[in-house]
């Protein structure tokens, strides 16, 4: 479920991680049992339960779609079959469906705080960012603690361009946990946005000191290093953001433009062919260039050859 917003400025590519999907639920007043018993008309419904959850951790969204819709068909406001029908159909992409179902589970229930943000999310999903806002200060207002809901929100935020809002709710989940690296992460993200590059660098470092394998955090930090001239401390973040995730295919590619705007060719044309055979757009003519050097540098003609 990786989405990601890129920036481009000065020939650099910046990215933030997925919004964050809740996939648990909570019980209240009667037990969960219970809940699924109630006008079910099965012998062993929790079986029914079990199964649908089974095929959903198993990936198999539209066979737990049809379980979840065998418990509803005799109880339709059982909120919890509810939710996870609309968690399966948010897998499958089947976004007005996974609102519906929300929308729903929130009639049954007004203190859902979880139907709330996960809603939220699926509207984020469909570009409806206010609508996205809205859901998330819902489950806010419920939840006063919920780092993640502040963290979407964040990011639902920068969607509509309100980045002090956005530094805000990151801020606020900093203060409600400080080793919490993704808040770290998303507020630099946003400040490289307003071009505050050692803010955002402040902050990437945090994140990383929280998580060394946050790749994203050491590649937006090489960002960020780049545009201050800090080329080397640039190319040494994009190293080791690839060296924990060697498919990262736009790390290759911003590596490869700090090579190139350093005069080092050969470098940067391996760096292009590596972004592009992994499939990463922008990299392919630059790639074909490399590969074609009557149209690029003097210095990278025999590079192939030279390999």
């Amino acid at each position: 479920m990786q989405k990601q917003l890129i920036i481009i400025a000065a020939g650099f590519l910046l990215s933030y991680p997925a919004a964050i999907l809740s996939n648990s639920y909570y019980v209240s007043s009667n037990t969960f049992e219970d809940k699924i018993q109630k006008n079910i008309g099965e012998k062993n419904p929790q079986n029914i339960f079990n199964n649908a959850d089974i095929k959903y951790k198993n990936n198999d969204y539209q066979s737990a779609i049809v379980e979840y819709s065998k418990i509803l068909n005799n109880n339709p406001k059982n909120k919890h079959a509810l939710f996870r029908r609309a968690l399966s159909k948010s897998k499958i992409k089947d976004y007005e469906g996974a609102i519906s179902d929300y929308s729903k589970v929130i009639e049954i229930d007004k203190t859902y705080y979880l139907a709330f943000y996960n809603r939220g999310y699926v509207k984020e999903e469909i570009k409806d960012y206010y609508g996205a806002i809205s859901d998330y200060n819902k489950a806010i207002y419920l939840k006063k603690d919920y780092e993640n809901a502040y963290i979407n929100r964040a990011y639902a935020k920068s969607d509509i361009g309100d980045l002090s809002g956005a530094i805000s709710d990151f801020t606020t989940v900093i203060d409600l946990n400080s080793k919490n690296s993704y808040a770290f992460y998303g507020r630099g993200y946003i400040q490289s946005k307003l071009e505050d590059h050692y803010a955002a660098i402040s902050d990437f470092t945090k994140a990383i000191k929280i998580d060394q394998k946050d790749y994203l955090a050491y590649a937006a930090r090489g960002y960020s290093k780049g545009e201050i001239n800090d080329y080397e401390g640039s190319l040494d973040d994009y190293s080791k953001a690839i060296s924990i995730n060697p498919n990262l295919e736009y790390a290759y590619f911003n590596r490869g433009l700090i090579n190139y705007n350093n005069d080092k060719y050969k470098e940067a044309c391996t760096d292009w062919i590596k972004a592009s055979e992994l499939g990463y757009e922008n990299a392919h003519k630059k790639a074909d260039n490399c590969k074609n050097s009557d149209n690029f540098k003097a210095s990278v003609k025999n590079l192939l050859e030279s390999k």
